[in-house]
């Protein structure tokens, strides 16, 4: 075969599928189904608040989840390569999370208590981002940036905005809320 013939069939088969070389696109989640009633609500919100608890730990009593605790020791020990896989560890679980609020605001009556999780979620991704930025700098975990990214995106509006959502939410639903159990949190007794 020609060198003219053999770039040609290189050509096509690259833009026909890559020919086998190169880094591969994650692949797009499947989307999660659209909470309809309120136990599918409350199953999905407290999906949500579960991938929360295990990327960033309870914001209610500020104790860390075993990522958040990871990332920040990585920064105070510099290492950088041990920065990036917790930071996207952690976004990972964000991005579960917020998967998971999406599905829960399917639910008309929950839907604003969802879209404040998931904005609260997308607030501790920036928080993490800003950790990651200081790390890149230098400075550390404990700088006050990451704190100040994360109220800048409306975190804090949003965690009370949840809050106060919650307050218009049936009984029932809140009652099964109140069942949901998040890793590291003692079994109701």
């Amino acid at each position: 075969m020609d060198g003219r013939r053999m770039l040609m069939r290189l050509a096509l088969a690259v833009a026909l599928g890559g020919a086998g070389c190169g880094t591969a696109a994650a692949p797009t989640p499947t989307p999660l189904p659209v909470a309809r009633s309120g136990p599918e609500f409350a199953a999905a919100w407290c999906a949500s608040m579960q991938a929360m608890f295990r990327a960033i730990g309870n914001p209610d009593t500020a104790s860390d989840s075993e990522l958040s605790a990871a990332l920040d020791q990585a920064i105070t020990n510099a290492d950088y390569s041990a920065v990036e896989r917790f930071a996207a560890m952690i976004q990972a679980e964000l991005a579960t999370g917020r998967r998971h609020a999406e599905s829960a605001a399917g639910w008309d009556p929950g839907a604003a208590m969802a879209r404040h999780l998931d904005n609260v979620l997308a607030a501790f991704g920036t928080l993490v981002e800003a950790k990651r930025a200081a790390a890149r700098d230098g400075l550390s975990a404990g700088d006050g940036g990451a704190q100040a990214a994360f109220e800048a995106a409306g975190g804090v509006e949003s965690w009370y905005g949840m809050l106060e959502a919650a307050r218009s939410l049936p009984p029932e639903v809140m009652t099964l809320i109140g069942t949901c159990r998040f890793e590291g949190e003692p079994a109701a007794s």
